[in-house]
């Protein structure tokens, strides 16, 4: 929600001096209060005193609030593990991508920015949705991965099963939700311009306007262009983001936020070095494991999103999200044949097979979705019970239709052989594959947290989505089915003291399975039960704060790749992911920072799809989820002698082994890379950055998702970047 509050100063000689507060607050919950929440004390650190702006912020990367709460109660009476990365911790680690970012919060294992088209990150052992200003962009792939942080004000991650609170597209989250809160209009006119350099042909460039129009609106536009080579031979990336914003503040009641962003990356499609030959006598990891003339991949996004807050009297608040958001991609590429590799021909005898056929094709998209998301929260007293109320709709509709075609072989290569020369075949006919779907949710949610006695929280809640979906393939079966499933639930939290609380909680979760097909068989909801319990701490202003918590998802009717049809997916078996996970944040003041995660996930497959056979056994762990994970990131900042204005940072990011496939016939070796940043303050408004990435140049893999076959892609090697940032 966007508190727009104009206000006027002290006559000077000058003249009349008019300010402007804006402040940007929980953008989802309709509450506006006559003085200020944690929330936007959080979001951007305004309180208005005797006329006049003041900075108080007693945390750096420490958050009290979620927008993605939808309601403004702090997270530490909330029976629910969220994490949130702050606009400053973005800054000071330098963040170039989302999943750079997400190695801050334990139990994500980011997706690749190389497989954004291919998948999403996953939480807990599963799949997690991207949402942006709190919804969802089709959720099928990860194509809504902002392709840069320059339109980024924070990054919230809510864990388990969301279905309540959120859907749309393909429906709710099971693994956990991603909300990436964009940037909106400040107080003061404010412009940035920054520049970027670095390893393998890095370079970039970065604007931030920030413009009050009049005592009631304002405007802003963060806007970025970087191209890089790969460190991949022959790779080259491009990507471009635009985040324009306009906020007004329609009366002392009402106010609105238009958002909107256009963002498009261009790249050499990597396909994944197979796990087999990784590491074999010979391999080059780095040689470009394709056709280096394919056309590149693009990924274009384009959103228009508008928000209308507006609140009745001090009890009422309600708003209104309508968004419209398209995606269109081209994915070109050469791909491995089904990993069956052959020694090289004329090769003696127990020469390792390092040859493997490839196959050329595209795959053409187009989506276009609109969402409308209305609620109403209030806040009532009924005798010594405090009640936060909350009741939404969600309608969404999502066009997808998408082609696919593909040449059987168009060449070999050896990978042993130190030499590539494979080419792209453009005589491709169409189609093999077509796709006209169409996805539509119809939900209704409701909301109670009561707090009892200050100290017992008890949150009720339930959804009700009515599901709609329509696949036309081309050819084979198609999908024409109508769905419905109500998911509650409940959590309690009880506060032992204002800085420590117990919590535990209890969700379930359904969404629409996607490219149903080959067995026949009418689609049925995915569905999930998740169970979550405790610890959260908080001790106050320079202190440490954080989650404990214990968790176990099941998951049913799980969509898993179809091994007779590639590109499909049917349905049975069960999967189940246990573990344990802390994340705590220590500031014990302004000068130092130390952020710590550690996530342990035992996820497997508990029921076997019988089509499967050996490939889906009972107690197979699942793909790409390392056993043990974490990082460790502090950051030291001079505030006063000859170093003042001066930073460092460092961190270590750690990942144990991870099968590539649910088959796990092979597996990942676990690594830690270390990072270093360091930043320089010249006066009030220039400013020099240095990062570097894998400072030791640790050799590792990682696995790759390509048609879930055994692939990895090695980790990048050191390289550093340096920027100057101008502010005026």
């Amino acid at each position: 929600m966007l508190a727009y509050a104009p206000f006027h100063g002290e006559a000077t000689p000058m003249g009349h001096l008019q300010s402007i507060t804006f402040i940007t607050s929980v953008l989802s919950t309709g509450v506006l209060p006559p003085a200020l929440t944690a929330a936007e004390k959080d979001a951007s650190s305004w309180r208005i005193e005797n006329m006049t702006v003041i900075g108080d912020r007693s945390t750096i990367y420490a958050a009290e609030h979620a927008t993605v709460a939808k309601t403004d109660v702090p997270l530490i009476d909330l029976s629910q593990s969220i994490q949130i990365l702050t606009e400053d911790l973005i800054r000071e680690q330098q963040g170039l991508t989302l999943s750079e970012m997400l190695y801050n919060v334990s139990g994500v294992v980011p997706n690749n920015p190389a497989e954004t088209v291919l998948a999403n990150p996953l939480m807990r052992g599963f799949e997690a949705e991207i949402f942006v200003d709190g919804l969802l962009g089709y959720g099928d792939t990860a194509v809504i991965d902002p392709s840069s942080l320059v339109g980024v004000e924070r990054i919230e991650v809510a864990k388990g099963p969301t279905s309540v609170l959120y859907g749309g597209g393909t429906g709710a989250p099971v693994g956990g939700l991603i909300n990436v809160v964009t940037k909106t209009p400040k107080p003061e006119a404010r412009y940035e311009i920054g520049l970027a350099a670095g390893s393998d042909a890095h370079g970039a460039v970065q604007l931030d306007i920030n413009q009050p129009l009049t005592e009631t609106m304002g405007l802003r536009i963060a806007a970025e262009r970087q191209q890089s080579d790969d460190f991949i031979d022959n790779g080259n990336i491009e990507r471009v983001a635009v985040y324009p914003s306009f906020a007004a503040q329609l009366s002392n009641k009402t106010d609105l936020i238009l958002r909107s962003f256009y963002t498009k990356i261009e790249q050499l499609e990597y396909t994944g070095l197979p796990g087999a030959v990784a590491g074999l006598p010979g391999v080059d990891a780095f040689q470009f494991p394709g056709a280096t003339d394919a056309p590149p991949t693009e990924i274009e996004n384009q959103s228009v999103h508008l928000t209308l807050n507006h609140t009745f009297n001090d009890t009422w608040a309600g708003n209104v999200h309508i968004r419209y958001f398209d995606n269109h991609f081209d994915e070109w590429a050469t791909w491995l044949l089904p990993l069956v590799l052959r020694p090289p021909a004329g090769a003696p005898p127990g020469t390792p097979a390092t040859v493997g056929e490839y196959t050329a094709g595209g795959l053409l998209v187009d989506t276009e979705e609109i969402t409308v998301d209305a609620s109403v929260t209030a806040k009532l007293a009924w005798g010594v019970a405090e009640h936060n109320f909350l009741i939404g709709m969600t309608l969404d509709e999502t066009e997808y239709e998408g082609s696919f075609t593909a040449r059987n072989v168009v060449g070999t290569l050896d990978y042993a052989a130190g030499e590539n020369t494979l080419r792209f075949d453009p005589a491709l006919a169409c189609c093999i594959f077509t796709g006209n779907n169409e996805y539509a949710t119809a939900a209704l949610y409701i909301q109670d947290h009561i707090t009892l006695a200050e100290r017992v929280h008890i949150m009720l809640s339930a959804r009700y989505s009515h599901y709609e979906i329509v696949e036309d393939q081309g050819f084979g079966p198609s999908a024409d089915e109508t769905l419905r499933e109500v998911d509650p639930r409940v959590g309690v939290s009880y506060s032992l003291s204002d800085k420590l609380s117990l919590f535990a909680g209890f969700a379930t979760g359904s969404r629409l399975p996607l490219f149903f097909g080959a067995n026949s068989r009418p689609p049925q909801l995915e569905g999930s039960e998740a169970y979550e319990l405790g610890i959260k701490f908080n001790t106050g202003a320079g202190g440490l704060s954080g989650t404990l918590a214990a968790y176990q998802i099941t998951r049913d009717n799980v969509p898993t790749s179809d091994p007779d049809n590639r590109g499909f997916s049917i349905q049975g078996g069960e999967l189940e992911s246990r573990g344990v996970e802390v994340d705590m944040i220590w500031e014990p003041d302004p000068s130092f920072s130390l952020l710590a995660n550690l996530a342990y996930t035992d996820a497997e497959v508990t029921k076997s799809i019988e089509s499967f056979g050996a490939q889906f056994e009972v107690g197979n762990s699942l793909a790409r989820v390392p056993e043990t994970s974490g990082r460790i990131a502090a950051r030291y900042r001079f505030v006063d002698g000859v170093l003042q204005g001066f930073g460092v940072g460092a961190g270590v990011t750690y990942a144990g082994e991870a099968p590539l496939t649910d088959a796990n016939r092979l597996e990942s070796d676990s690594y830690s890379v270390v990072d270093l940043q360091a930043e320089y303050q010249l006066g009030s408004q220039v400013s020099l950055a240095l990062k570097i990435v894998n400072l030791l140049d640790e050799d590792y893999f990682t696995p790759y998702q390509y048609f879930n076959d055994e692939f990895v892609r090695p980790g990048q090697p050191r390289a550093a970047y340096l920027s100057v940032r101008a502010e005026f």
